[in-house]
């Protein structure tokens, strides 16, 4: 081999030499650099789920029966007696227009045999259209008492959601769930006797009045 040869040879791997060795520096340079900037960003993330889950946190729980505490209050004992007494007078005036048509009816089988066919068929249609129309409005006036219920019910519970809310900032309460949701529970986590006391005070000298609209002309079709 020729010593121009062997001098090319030897310059050539320097050369390999040197450019390996500047390109792992550059390498180790570009990891250390990756490296030292994944340890930054995963501890800024980490700090924003911290701070996220800080907000997330639940250290203080209530329960409340909601239902319980509106069946058990004063406001819907006074809404029951208010429509116990509008359904009596309604059964009252209705036991008398039926004790009315009865009669009627007895009167319509007496003269059978003795109108005109085509005036009998008149009363008798009359007749029909007086029952037809007083059960229309037993129908209504049932269905009047329950929604006049279910009225004063909503306005019981707005009333026992916004005490629920003064309670849980009482006590700085984090979440209050349905006392259903729980199965097991301390019992001073439990709030509905709070919320009942409260309610039936601020409901107490509330002047409740059940109003049952009379029907409209009530069609006979």
């Amino acid at each position: 081999m020729s010593l121009f040869t062997r001098a090319l040879r030897l310059a050539l791997s320097c050369f390999c030499a040197s450019w390996l060795l500047g390109a792992g520096a550059a390498l180790l340079a570009g990891g250390a650099s990756s490296v030292g900037g994944a340890p930054a960003q995963a501890q800024e993330q980490a700090s924003d789920t911290d701070s996220g889950d800080a907000n997330m946190l639940v250290r203080r729980i209530g329960l409340i029966d909601l239902d319980g505490v509106i069946r058990a209050s004063t406001g819907t004992a006074k809404v029951r007696e208010l429509l116990d007494k509008q359904r009596s007078l309604f059964q009252q005036e209705f036991a008398e227009r039926e004790a009315r048509l009865r009669q009627t009816e007895r009167e319509l089988a007496a003269q059978r045999g003795v109108l005109a066919d085509d005036v009998f068929a008149e009363k008798l249609s009359q007749f029909e259209a007086d029952v037809t129309t007083i059960q229309k409005e037993i129908q209504y006036r049932r269905e009047a008492i329950d929604a006049a219920f279910q009225e004063a019910q909503a306005k019981l519970r707005q009333i026992a959601l916004e005490i629920v809310t003064e309670v849980a900032g009482e006590r700085r309460l984090d979440l209050v769930l349905v006392r259903d949701s729980a199965l097991i529970f301390v019992p001073s986590l439990n709030i509905s006797d709070e919320v009942l006391r409260r309610l039936d005070d601020r409901t107490k000298n509330a002047r409740l009045e059940v109003t049952i609209d009379p029907p409209a002309r009530i069609s006979q079709e």
